[in-house]
């Protein structure tokens, strides 16, 4: 990395704003750990979302992308209740929303 670059970053981080949205977001991580899991590892949504949609030759849904990012491979259990729970939630809403729309004639 550019040493310029680099100086400009750490005049960012060391500024007094940037240190305490830090903090709280240290503290809010730290509250609720299980919140924060995922099997992404540094791949953001945006990149799995756009290589399921290579992979499926059409765009992901949401729930795809989220089972991507959210289970263990090989068992594809998920890897905790939380981010099971949030399927379920996000699977019952669409369900709502969606059974028994048809389209009309």
């Amino acid at each position: 990395m550019r040493r310029d670059y680099w100086e400009g970053l750490c005049n960012i981080w060391a500024a007094e704003r940037w240190q305490e949205t830090s903090t709280t977001m240290k503290v809010n991580r730290a509250a609720n750990p299980e919140a924060n899991k995922h099997t992404s590892g540094s791949v953001s949504f945006a990149t799995h979302q756009s290589r399921l949609e290579k992979e499926l030759k059409q765009p992901p849904t949401f729930s795809e992308v989220f089972n991507k990012t959210h289970k263990k491979k090989g068992t594809y259990q998920y890897i905790s209740d939380r981010a099971r729970e949030v399927a379920e939630s996000y699977s019952q809403q669409m369900t709502e929303k969606y059974v028994g729309e048809e389209e009309q004639p």
